[in-house]
């Protein structure tokens, strides 16, 4: 076990009659992050400006998938302190998995690059927005 501890694994999962959970502080920065992004401001009572504003009714054009980015980096700095520096770019994801710069305002994604304190590594993240827009049509 790791000196920072371990925290439950995101999506919840179950493991030999229990629940698993994260031990490595960058598996737990990353699982943070996505908890970040796929919370609506104002779920979280003892937290209300915890997460993304709601988007749901906004508009979708070329600049939407870089308002998101901004959110996303804000939210970040704001409600993550084990990471030390972070940037987040918007673009899509094409065919080959491949994170691109693109205008496409259907098939944005982020992609997050953050170093997590204490380490000089920098880590990155590929979040597909669209994923996002399944799950509130559902």
């Amino acid at each position: 076990m790791d000196m920072q501890g371990s925290c439950l694994a995101l999506p919840f999962a179950a493991r030999r009659g229990t629940l698993a959970t994260v031990s490595g502080l960058v598996e737990m920065v990353r699982q943070s992050i996505i908890s970040i992004i796929e919370t609506r401001q104002g779920e979280r009572v003892e937290l209300p400006g915890y997460g993304m504003p709601d988007l749901v009714f906004s508009v979708v054009d070329a600049g939407f998938a870089s308002r998101f980015a901004y959110y996303v980096e804000r939210q970040i700095k704001d409600y993550e302190p084990l990471v030390l520096s972070v940037k987040v770019r918007a673009g899509s994801v094409d065919v080959d998995g491949i994170f691109t710069i693109t205008s496409n305002p259907q098939q944005a994604a982020l992609q997050i690059t953050y170093t997590v304190r204490g380490s000089n590594v920098a880590n990155n993240l590929v979040y597909p927005v669209w994923r996002l827009r399944a799950e509130v049509q559902q």
